[in-house]
């Protein structure tokens, strides 16, 4: 109950800051707990059926910036790469084609995971989980060999996750199965890539 009416707390606290610096929308980072939270969660706990203030996640961001060509790639990642699918932002919101979208925009060799979008193997990492001691990781890494697998058949050097539980989650398995990857959010992968104006 306590954590409910915290994420109330929150909800209200973006609104009411939102509306004081009289913006239109509140783009969320790459966090799929966060985005949940704000979203949906704590307007509920508000009786809100919706925020008063549009919420859209970096996701949904990052592709109407590239789609509008607000944002230019100037070069793409050249290294295979891969994609974990988000349960909040994919299962929870549908977000894979987009997700996709802006992964394709940025990257030269895209490698999907099989299965896919709200079918893909869970990092485990959400829900807590990723914050539990030791015996916890221990039976996480055991029993997400699947997922190990997965990532593995892709052949991918880089796995991206536009969430941070699923970063960490992610970057366990690469380091528990010495899969010898490693993990990146959209945003480091833009930096990279996106055409940068002149000082």
């Amino acid at each position: 109950m306590r954590s409910c009416l915290q994420l109330a707390r929150i909800a209200l606290k973006h609104a009411q800051t939102a509306k004081k610096l009289n913006v239109g929308k509140i783009v969320m980072g790459e966090c799929g707990h966060a985005y949940r939270g704000a979203v949906y969660d704590g307007p509920r706990w508000l009786g809100w059926t919706k925020p008063p203030i549009p919420m859209v996640h970096a996701v949904e961001y990052y592709y109407e910036l590239i789609k509008s060509g607000r944002l230019k790639i100037a070069r793409k990642i050249e290294e295979p790469v891969t994609v974990q699918d988000p349960c909040n932002i994919v299962r929870g919101r549908g977000l894979h084609d987009k997700l996709r979208y802006v992964v394709n925009a940025i990257c030269e060799d895209f490698r999907d995971m099989d299965p896919r979008h709200e079918h893909n193997y869970c990092c485990q990492a959400g829900g807590g989980l990723i914050n539990c001691g030791p015996p916890w990781k221990l039976s996480r890494m055991k029993s997400n060999k699947v997922k190990a697998d997965q990532i593995a058949e892709t052949g991918a050097h880089t796995v991206i996750t536009p969430c941070h539980n699923c970063h960490s989650g992610i970057e366990d398995i690469i380091g528990y199965y010495k899969l010898g990857c490693h993990v990146s959010f959209i945003s480091e992968m833009l930096v990279k890539t996106i055409e940068m104006p002149e000082a």
